[in-house]
């Protein structure tokens, strides 16, 4: 069997169509493909320069606060300890406790120095034009913590207390000094920390400031609190690590090579030899094929009838017929290689082309033998199917002289 008659009409015509782009993707295939092979198997292992964790250093930070009833009311019991609370009573409970805790883990067991300042901030802001603008502030150092050194997983507690009926009281005085009260008063216990540790022989600082803020009131003070995230840090090192080929470099390279550069000799060697030539009568039955299948749906397998008095109108192709079908809403009749639609006084016909024989000889490529063998065939159809109406009127139908002789017997 031919090499052109192995590959479908479709195929070939693809080919032929989009030969220079195919061409240029084997020729793609084949350069990475030689690049996979040369890096893999020439250059070989690579030699990689990472940086490696040798050690890692964690701080952590929290404020809590709390205050205690200092008299018997009805819902709450002097000495009776309330904490974490979003608001507190200013007259049941009117000393506000914060308590600071620093922690640490070192994944050296190394113990770390913490310096801690705790203040009490009071001070009038206002927000403008979305900034805050402070307006007046004091500050009053309350704890002052130096070198205080941690152990590895421990961690540290400092607790200091602000007496909210005095704030109120000194607000008030400044203001009273100052002759306005601009802006919203603000008091805030301000923890400025300072943490420093070593891993793997690195040194790291890590500096935060937390915060309790206050919203004093006569009767009510509101609390809320700002501390900052985990502190991370890392201790690295310089490593040189070989990375060998993988098994789909090893071999997908030279696989793709391969590939390519038989392809780009396929495409050559059936482009010379005229493999992927579509003769003309190919193309034509290729045409009618997909039609074929493609309108399916509109057509029935049955016995045409003769045309009688209705006038035969050949078509050019098997979609002209399917769309008077269409439009007609009629079915198509088909009988072997020969179509047609029966419409009021008109029978529409088609004859399809000629299959072809995959043992012949391609064709040369002239268009003339095609279209003298659709003529004819068209022809033949009208011969045989549409009789002219002036032949004797003792002629009989093929099936009727077939019924008679086997009577006959």
């Amino acid at each position: 069997m031919k090499m052109n008659n192995l590959l479908s009409v479709s195929v070939r015509s693809a080919l032929n169509r989009w030969f220079v782009l195919v061409l240029l993707v084997a020729l793609a295939v084949t350069l990475a493909g030689g690049y996979v092979t040369y890096d893999s198997h020439v250059d070989g292992a690579e030699t990689v320069v990472e940086q490696q964790t040798t050690g890692t250093w964690t701080v952590e930070s929290e404020f809590e606060h709390g205050a205690t009833v200092t008299r018997d009311t009805e819902v709450f019991s002097a000495g009776e300890e309330l904490t974490n609370r979003s608001l507190y009573f200013t007259t049941a409970s009117p000393e506000l406790e914060g308590t600071y805790t620093v922690s640490h883990d070192n994944t050296d067991g190394n113990p770390a120095d913490t310096s801690t300042d705790l203040s009490l901030v009071i001070r009038a802001v206002e927000e403008r034009n979305g900034n805050q603008e402070v307006h007046w502030e004091t500050r009053d150092s309350l704890e002052t913590l130096d070198g205080v050194e941690i152990e590895d997983g421990e961690a540290t507690e400092t607790t200091v207390s602000v007496d909210i009926p005095t704030i109120l009281n000194r607000t008030e005085a400044i203001q009273n000094d100052l002759g306005a009260a601009p802006g919203q008063t603000e008091v805030l216990l301000v923890a400025d920390t300072t943490v420093e540790s070593s891993v793997d022989g690195e040194t790291f600082t890590d500096t935060r400031t937390d915060r309790i803020e206050i919203v004093p009131g006569q009767s009510v003070y509101r609390v809320s609190t700002t501390t900052q995230d985990a502190g991370s840090y890392e201790a690295t090192e310089q490593v040189t690590r070989t990375i060998e080929p993988t098994r789909l470099e090893l071999y997908g390279g030279p696989a793709l090579c391969v590939l390519g550069l038989l392809s780009m000799a396929f495409l050559g060697t059936a482009r010379w030899r005229g493999w992927l030539a579509v003769t003309d009568r190919e193309r034509v039955r290729n045409e009618f094929e997909r039609a074929r299948d493609d309108f399916d749906e509109w057509i029935s397998t049955a016995r045409i009838p003769d045309a009688g008095d209705r006038t035969p109108v050949p078509t050019d192709s098997l979609v002209d017929l399917v769309d008077i079908a269409i439009d007609s809403d009629r079915r198509v009749l088909e009988h072997g290689d020969q179509y047609a639609v029966l419409v009021d006084s008109e029978i529409y016909t088609y004859t399809a082309p000629p299959a072809v024989d995959p043992l012949a000889s391609p064709a040369t490529g002239d268009t003339d033998p095609v279209a003298e063998d659709t003529e004819q065939e068209t022809a033949s159809l009208s011969n045989l199917l549409f009789s002219d109406s002036t032949e004797s009127t003792g002629g009989t139908h093929p099936d009727e002289s077939d019924t008679r002789d086997s009577n006959d017997r």
